[in-house]
């Protein structure tokens, strides 16, 4: 046979011992203490990417922007011990819980909060930071003792947040912690411990019911509602005095979706 590392004076030597034949999984499986992956053997190799950096900044900006000029880390996935990344909208829901809802007593961990959402929703750490800051303002407005101002040293020391363990910060802030920390209330999902999925085709299947006995059954949410039209009209009956530069910072939304949906008093498009 060929010969071994150790040598040509030592040939490999094969012996048939049967006229079986085995596979690696027989061989795994015959052997109790074996924790190899066997996965890796059948996967095909990836091919390496021959896109240039300049060609990827025209094609993928965002990927550019986020890996590149931000220097994000490769978001890992859930099995290699990285978290899931939720919608963006999560994050900008948090960002108008603060501004409504969040009380003196709850500023310090609503943005450590913040810190949370971002984390979990894939947002950079300069946006985040920059939202931040630009909450400090109103948290100070809500103080209610002299002695308890919200300051800039705050916001600083609640950032802090993001320079620790990402996963750990998302496990730690779970609902309940946001809730008792923030006085923020924040409905659970209600599906009676049921995974998504599932709880979809057990409403789907009352529904149909439903409609075969006859009732009345609500198809979809009303026109315009969840939508940036919705949310630029919520906004502005809050605010009856507010400013477009107002709503854009409270809402999250882009400047030309603002002013696209911006009505003036006599409800007449600007």
């Amino acid at each position: 046979g060929s010969q071994s590392k150790l040598g040509a004076d030592f040939p490999v030597k094969a012996y048939k011992l049967s006229e079986n034949r085995y596979t690696l999984e027989d061989i795994k499986a015959s052997i109790p203490s074996c924790k190899v992956d066997l996965a890796p053997l059948y996967e095909k190799p990836r091919r390496k990417s021959t896109v240039t950096l300049e060609e990827a900044k025209e094609l993928y900006p965002e990927w550019y922007e986020k890996r590149i000029v931000q220097g994000e880390p490769k978001q890992k996935s859930k099995k290699q011990g990285g978290t899931w990344v939720c919608n963006e909208a999560l994050y900008e829901w948090w960002k108008r819980k603060i501004t409504e809802e969040v009380k003196a007593g709850g500023r310090y961990f609503s943005i450590m909060a913040l810190c949370s959402y971002g984390l979990k929703c894939g947002i950079s750490e300069y946006k985040i930071r920059r939202d931040a800051y630009a909450f400090l303002d109103h948290l100070e407005s809500l103080t209610e003792d002299e002695d308890n101002h919200f300051s800039r040293a705050d916001v600083k020391d609640a950032l802090r947040a993001l320079k620790g363990d990402r996963k750990r910060l998302s496990t730690i802030a779970s609902r309940e912690w946001i809730e008792d920390n923030t006085k923020v209330t924040i409905p659970a999902n209600k599906r009676n411990y049921r995974k998504q999925k599932d709880h979809i085709k057990v409403m789907n299947t009352m529904k149909a019911l439903k409609k075969q006995l006859g009732e009345e059954v609500r198809e979809g949410r009303p026109k315009g509602s969840g939508t940036a039209e919705h949310t630029v009209r919520e906004w502005q009956e809050r605010h009856q005095t507010g400013r477009k530069a107002d709503c854009i910072r409270d809402t999250g939304l882009a400047k030309h979706t603002v002013y696209k949906w911006w009505k003036d008093i006599n409800n007449e498009n600007i």
